[in-house]
């Protein structure tokens, strides 16, 4: 997040008219539009990339937690809810673009443009069909995957009268924990767009 605010100042002092006022020392060259396209559209293959490395090492989040319902109690029912829901995270994470949580809302609400946009493309290759491109497993397993939580730390809450350890019955809320994180990284990747913040300071490149 950093790097791109930096990127977006370092930018906007370039994709803008030079003023009267300005000395030639203070502002760099102008770039013309077929530079300005090259520039965006490498610094979106870098953020593209950094994402997918990202959610690579975020895959390895729910497949950890994944451990200690397989080593404490693998057999109970507590622990299928949880290893079930941990799975879902792990399988969304590796069939979703990294920026796109699942979840129509919340895509919607942190990157409109991108919603809009996978919109059009799915509408103009497949103008007849319904407007998704995902199997029904990816489109339905994010809604289930909340409820798959839910009854994993249900089922810790009512554990709480039994004579179980304390740390096992907090075990059943770790899959809520790490869906949360999960969608988090993933709102947060989804907030940054460079070709939407950089596209809108572009300048008509203006010949001699």
């Amino acid at each position: 997040m950093a790097d791109t605010n930096r990127a977006r100042t370092r930018l906007r002092k370039a994709f803008r008219y030079p003023d009267e006022d300005d000395s030639s020392d203070s502002l760099p060259e102008a770039i013309d539009e077929q530079e300005q396209e090259a520039l965006i559209r490498r610094l979106a293959a870098e953020n593209a990339a950094r994402d997918i490395q990202f959610q690579r090492l975020l895959l390895a989040l729910p497949l950890l937690s994944a451990i200690p319902f397989l080593v404490v109690d693998p057999f109970s029912s507590s622990s299928w809810l949880a290893l079930s829901s941990l799975l879902s995270t792990a399988y969304l994470l590796y069939a979703l673009p990294p920026a796109e949580t699942g979840i129509p809302f919340l895509d919607a609400v942190v990157s409109p443009r991108k919603t809009a946009l996978r919109a059009q493309r799915r509408a103009a290759a497949a103008p007849f069909l319904p407007l998704s491109d995902k199997s029904p497993l990816e489109a339905y397993l994010p809604y289930l995957n909340l409820a798959l939580c839910a009854l994993a730390a249900l089922s810790s809450a009512l554990s709480s009268g039994k004579a179980k350890p304390e740390g096992l019955i907090k075990l059943g809320y770790l899959p809520t924990l790490v869906y949360f994180l999960v969608l988090v990284a993933k709102m947060a990747m989804g907030g940054v767009d460079p070709e939407g913040e950089l596209g809108v300071l572009r300048y008509g490149y203006k010949g001699a």
